[in-house]
């Protein structure tokens, strides 16, 4: 069971036109939109989809605002309703679950984050080290430099130690 393009315009408190306008934006005519006699019917998706695109929430109607005479137009709308407020509720369903998946990568990358700076601390203490270790090196060498030719062997197997064999 359908409902007209001038229904849902009413419905949502737009024009028809603008109706029209959503169902061609969307790509809906084709397989949501039925011809019958001279008019077109949307199914329930179609009218999910408009009222999504137009950004509106269409509440419930009560009961007693249901007379005889529109009893079967208010079934087709109360029908509408519900699939619309389910569709809604499925929405922000699906959008809390996302953006609890959201804290997760978030708080996943903190802790990435923090182990890198971690290992970058630990990497530049032991480049600090050798630069230490380098700089004693040059300072020995420069020592030995200085003496005479004579006695640099003894002295530079002192200050940088043995070769190995």
């Amino acid at each position: 069971m359908g409902i007209t393009k001038r229904e849902v315009a009413d419905q949502l408190g737009v024009a028809k036109q603008t109706v029209v306008n959503y169902i061609d934006r969307l790509g809906l005519a084709p397989e949501h939109v039925t011809r019958v006699g001279k008019t077109d019917v949307l199914d329930d998706f179609a009218v999910s989809a408009l009222a999504d695109a137009l950004g509106k929430n269409i509440p419930l109607k009560a009961p007693s605002a249901i007379t005889e005479e529109s009893a079967p137009e208010a079934s087709v709308q109360d029908s509408v309703i519900t699939a619309l407020n389910a569709r809604i509720a499925d929405l922000k369903e699906q959008n809390s679950r996302l953006v609890s998946e959201l804290m997760e990568l978030r708080a996943s990358r903190d802790r990435e984050v923090a182990e890198l700076r971690d290992q970058l601390a630990a990497a530049n203490d032991r480049s600090a080290r050798l630069a230490d270790r380098v700089a004693g090196i040059a300072e020995r060498q420069q020592a030995i430099a200085a003496l005479p030719w004579w006695k640099r062997s003894y002295f530079a197997t002192k200050l940088l130690g043995a070769g190995s064999e």
